[in-house]
């Protein structure tokens, strides 16, 4: 995001750089930045936990944690660059690897069963929230939630016990 007073060129340059070390997304609302925090700023986060649950899974039923480590990153990457080179939904590339009755879907059974889209999709708008307070601003969004202004948030401490001083919500 940028202020007007940037033109083209300079919005170049400045994509130019950013691109050396990652994608760019351009947007032109800056309330978009909280959001992408939750997405792309905090989601490797949410893999690495993800990767370290397939890996300790392998290692529990019998695999070396070098192999598993391999097996998990190897699917992850694989899966990440041919999601990235079909362009295909994810649920058309899942159900693609999903056969009847088969070991994934028994997999993705359990996976549904433990509300694993809503456990992601929660954690997703807790890191929103969060980063909207951090800003100063409601974080009263999302499911679940009716917007206050900001003068009636509780006021934010830094004394708190916890190093996750936003609950997660319940109910959803």
């Amino acid at each position: 995001s940028c202020t007007e007073n940037i033109n083209t060129d300079e919005r170049k340059k400045i994509k130019q750089v950013l691109d050396s070390f990652g994608k760019t997304v351009f947007v032109d609302d800056e309330s978009f930045i909280d959001m992408s925090t939750s997405i792309s700023g905090s989601g490797p986060a949410y893999i690495f936990l993800l990767m370290e649950a397939m890996v300790d899974a392998g290692v529990h039923m019998g695999f070396s944690r070098e192999t598993a480590t391999t097996l998990v990153h190897h699917t992850l990457l694989g899966s990440t660059k041919f999601a990235m080179e079909t362009g295909e939904h994810p649920a058309v590339l899942r159900n693609s690897v999903t056969s009847p009755a088969g070991t994934t879907a028994s997999a993705i059974y359990e996976l549904e069963s433990g509300k694993f889209r809503t456990v992601i999709k929660d954690a997703i708008w807790a890191c929103y929230r969060r980063s909207l307070e951090m800003g100063g601003q409601c974080s009263q969004v999302g499911p679940n939630r009716s917007p206050m202004m900001p003068m009636d948030l509780p006021p934010m401490s830094n004394n708190s016990p916890s190093h996750h001083p936003v609950e997660p919500p319940m109910g959803e």
